[in-house]
């Protein structure tokens, strides 16, 4: 069993996109030094690789550079403020945080949701029934900086299951699944609109290139409303990777072509026998 993540390969881009890789992997080595000194110096659990650390911020660089469109100078000003913000905010030690892991186990009994598998392209999945969360009870008990916090602790540990993938397959994983089932999803949802402008802006500026797929199921007759507000500020690549699915055959048939029924609860038409909650992969806290 691999364990560390492909190595980059530089060749496998054209000779217009190498030239651009290293102009900007060569402006970018100094702060990119002053970073990883940074890291060691949060004396993290896990001690970092620094050949390992050295390729993640390689693929980084290349993510970076797509999402910029491969434009030099829009990439290294975005990279630059993207390891200012890491630092600034102790990102990188985030998931070694117990309040804060704290926070995330009372927020789930809110917002039911699970780590469940990986897709057919092997990215770790995340699946949520954010149609049935109580908004007034997640306001109630969390300052907006308090789940901004949660928000990027997800990001941080789905970042990481991409890596641990990487190492177990040997190829090359960067980007999570999403299913967001909004059965039951009622307008007071338009509460949590500000958090969601926030957490796109993280999404698209600090974690550019980590989505994969989004799959929004079972969308309710408000989902028009919402999608008219939300739509300006998602990215129009980001946009490419949304599927917004009906109820019935049409969710079943389209997750089926991206997840393996073995990785899909029963109610979204697939067969997981893996989960400690069977028949209930998501299981739903009813205090």
């Amino acid at each position: 069993m691999p364990t560390s993540s492909p190595l980059f390969n530089i060749n496998e881009l054209t000779d217009e996109q190498q030239k651009k890789f290293e102009i900007v992997y060569k402006e970018l080595q100094t702060n990119y030094t002053s970073y990883i000194e940074f890291k060691g110096s949060l004396q993290l659990k896990n001690p970092m690789e620094q050949e390992e650390e050295e390729n993640e911020w390689q693929y980084q660089l290349y993510r970076f550079l797509r999402a910029r469109k491969w434009n030099i100078e829009h990439t290294i000003k975005s990279i630059l403020e993207m390891l200012k913000w890491r630092m600034d905010n102790r990102v990188d030690a985030i998931l070694e945080q117990e309040k804060i892991a704290e926070r995330m186990a009372t927020l789930r009994k809110i917002v039911p949701n699970a780590n469940h598998g990986y897709t057919k392209a092997d990215r770790p999945l995340y699946i949520e029934k954010s149609g049935i969360i109580s908004v007034d009870k997640i306001l109630s008990s969390f300052q907006h900086d308090d789940l901004i916090e949660c928000h990027l602790y997800w990001l941080e540990l789905y970042s990481q299951l991409a890596r641990q993938r990487s190492r177990q397959i040997g190829k090359h994983v960067e980007s999570f699944a999403i299913v967001y089932d909004l059965h039951g999803c009622k307008l007071d949802m338009r509460k949590m609109l500000p958090l969601l402008k926030q957490s796109l802006f993280i999404d698209d500026n600090y974690y550019p290139e980590r989505l994969g797929q989004l799959f929004i199921i079972n969308p309710p007759l408000i989902f028009p409303t919402l999608w008219s507000i939300v739509k300006h500020w998602v990215d129009p690549v980001t946009k490419t990777k949304i599927l917004v699915l009906k109820k019935g055959i049409e969710t079943t048939t389209t997750l089926l072509q991206y997840i393996d029924a073995e990785q899909l609860p029963k109610e979204y038409g697939g067969s997981c026998q893996s989960c400690s909650t069977i028949s209930e992969c998501i299981p739903v806290d009813e205090k």
